[in-house]
């Protein structure tokens, strides 16, 4: 699959410069990362903040922004990962050995998975007592 892709420009690329393109890539995915933390994280202070003013209906509008930006980061990472692949691809091609981070990947997959189901049980809960 990527073999198709490995036209044009990408093959002109020293092994230097891909190796560097990888790093920025792996810069752009901690960038991600933090970016979806900062939603998260400000989706629940603002939920928590406004629990008494939020309706039905906006607690899930919330939800649905919340869910739609996080599929934004999500996009944006895959399409990033998408071209490490390929240059992963270009430098085993001319014998270059590349790690693959998997275990990096995997965890940072879990925590996203269960951040986003936290966060969204945590816009709809109801506490069980209301604090004076």
């Amino acid at each position: 699959m990527f073999n198709k892709l490995l036209g044009g420009p990408m093959e002109t690329l020293t092994v230097v410069e891909a190796l560097e393109l990888i790093r920025v890539n792996e810069a752009a995915l901690a960038t991600q990362f933090e970016t979806w933390l900062t939603i998260t994280f400000a989706t629940i202070v603002a939920v928590f903040a406004g629990r008494n003013l939020l309706t039905r209906l906006m607690r899930w509008l919330v939800t649905i922004l919340y869910l739609l930006a996080s599929l934004s980061v999500t996009a944006m990472s895959i399409y990033i990962a998408e071209s490490n692949a390929q240059l992963t691809a270009l430098l085993e091609s001319r014998g270059v050995t590349v790690e693959v981070p998997i275990f990096a990947a995997s965890v940072f997959f879990l925590l996203f998975l269960a951040g986003v189901f936290t966060t969204v049980y945590f816009i709809h809960m109801k506490p069980d007592r209301e604090s004076t």
